[in-house]
């Protein structure tokens, strides 16, 4: 993940409350909902916003680098 993407993000998280937001992107995202480039667009930009988020720990990290992936891969 390039981090200079993610700091042009603001995030309204802390490493303690970002889990549900990033349970929520993963329901989201496992459901066909992000198949329209205006939903890729948007999911990318609410995941790059989590990404934001100072002070995650490795497993968040990584699950919002595999819901990145999901995206691009969209």
């Amino acid at each position: 993940m390039n981090t200079a993407k993610a700091g042009a993000w603001a995030s309204p998280y802390t490493p303690q409350n970002v889990d549900a937001a990033i349970r929520h992107l993963e329901r989201v995202l496992c459901a066909e909902s992000a198949n329209s480039l205006f939903a890729q667009t948007y999911w990318r930009g609410r995941v790059l916003q989590a990404y934001a988020t100072h002070g995650l720990v490795r497993p968040q990290k990584e699950r919002l680098q595999r819901l990145l992936d999901r995206v691009a891969t969209a």
